[in-house]
């Protein structure tokens, strides 16, 4: 299975997502972590895990992540959602979020302030950097590989690979294709309809779906 993306001459594959058993080591393995770290004072993987977490289950870019401010969630509201001001081609959008995001988003938000003593105002970043100014999106690309070093996933696989995992599993989830491109922020339904093609570990059971009589 290749998916061809008409864009500098860029193929997606099955290799540039994250199957569902990757994911939740990946994930598993950053909640571990940031676990032993808050038991012994430390305060690298709660955010690492943090950036790991909103990643796989927004699928912003690293530039979007990047630019987050605690403005721009809202998590207080039934239907969660947070919004990005400034993506690509300078697009806003409102990202919809799942409940779990939500709480663990509440959770660090209260970890920043109590924890960090980071400034926790509309306008604060929800990660900071030095002088809690927006931490830049290479140091976010950098803790992604650290923690998929950790985990000890392929090397091969990138924070943007987190994207295409959301993409790809929430299509599958939702058969919605318009939710799929208003979540991602795609100009054209037929950039989104480039997840359509199904994960390779669910290719056996439909070819049993045939019927022989």
């Amino acid at each position: 299975m290749v998916i061809m993306k008409k864009q500098k001459n860029y193929v997606l594959t099955p290799e540039s997502f994250m199957s569902e058993k990757e994911r939740k080591k990946l994930l598993l393995n950053c909640l571990e972590k940031a676990e032993l770290d808050l038991l012994k004072g430390r305060i690298i993987w709660p955010t690492r895990y943090m950036l790991i977490d909103i990643a796989i289950f927004s699928g912003l870019r690293v530039a979007e992540i990047a630019s987050l401010k605690i403005e721009d969630l809202y998590l207080n509201s039934t239907d969660p959602f947070l919004v990005v001001r400034n993506g690509k081609g300078g697009k806003k959008r409102t990202v919809y979020l799942d409940n779990e995001l939500k709480r663990h988003l509440k959770d660090y938000i209260a970890f920043k302030c109590k924890v960090l003593g980071h400034s926790t105002e509309s306008n604060a970043p929800l990660f900071g950097g030095r002088n809690n100014k927006h931490c830049p999106p290479i140091t976010l690309m950098k803790s992604f590989k650290v923690a998929l070093a950790e985990a000890g996933l392929p090397s091969r696989y990138s924070i943007h690979s987190c994207r295409h995992t959301y993409a790809t599993f929430l299509l599958r989830d939702t058969g919605n294709l318009k939710f799929v491109q208003m979540q991602l922020g795609h100009s054209s339904i037929a950039m989104t309809s480039l997840y359509a093609s199904i994960l390779p570990e669910e290719n056996s059971k439909l070819a049993n779906c045939i019927k022989r009589d």
